[in-house]
């Protein structure tokens, strides 16, 4: 018999988070990419593993987390839009988040890993963003 876990409260700040992030990354307010990556960087914990073009990194310094994510938003010409998003609890403390956008016309996912920590933090820890990858690919062959 497997145990039963109480998903309810992950998959609950899971929604929320990614609804943030989202509104975020499409917001017309930042001035510039650093700006926009800088506020991106604040969904992801102190330590993150990510995938991309079949390699794993790993990072424990938010201050490298800024110009990851502002490299490929410089090379995109506008805003994102953001085509859905789907949550997917693992147990009482971790879940999946796939995320659609819409970028140029062209339309990506992406999957970001969420957890809460024993301290009671909350972030990403890490995902898979060879859509990301796939799409900067695209754009460079325009």
């Amino acid at each position: 018999m497997a145990l039963k876990q109480d998903t309810f409260s992950i998959s609950a700040a899971a929604k929320t988070h990614i609804v943030s992030y989202s509104a975020d990354l499409t917001s017309p307010v930042f001035q510039n990419t650093t700006e926009r990556a800088a506020k991106m960087a604040t969904y992801y914990l102190p330590t993150i593993s990510f995938f991309a073009g079949g390699n794993i990194t790993q990072l424990s310094d938010p201050l490298r987390y800024v110009p990851l994510i502002s490299g490929p938003l410089d090379r995109l010409k506008g805003l994102p839009e953001v085509r859905g998003h789907r949550v997917g609890a693992v147990g009482e403390n971790s879940a999946i988040i796939w995320l659609s956008l819409q970028i140029d016309g062209i339309e990506i996912s992406n999957v970001y890993f969420f957890r809460r920590t024993d301290n009671g933090a909350d972030g990403f820890e890490g995902g898979i963003f060879d859509g990301e990858m796939w799409l900067l690919k695209q754009l460079g062959n325009k």
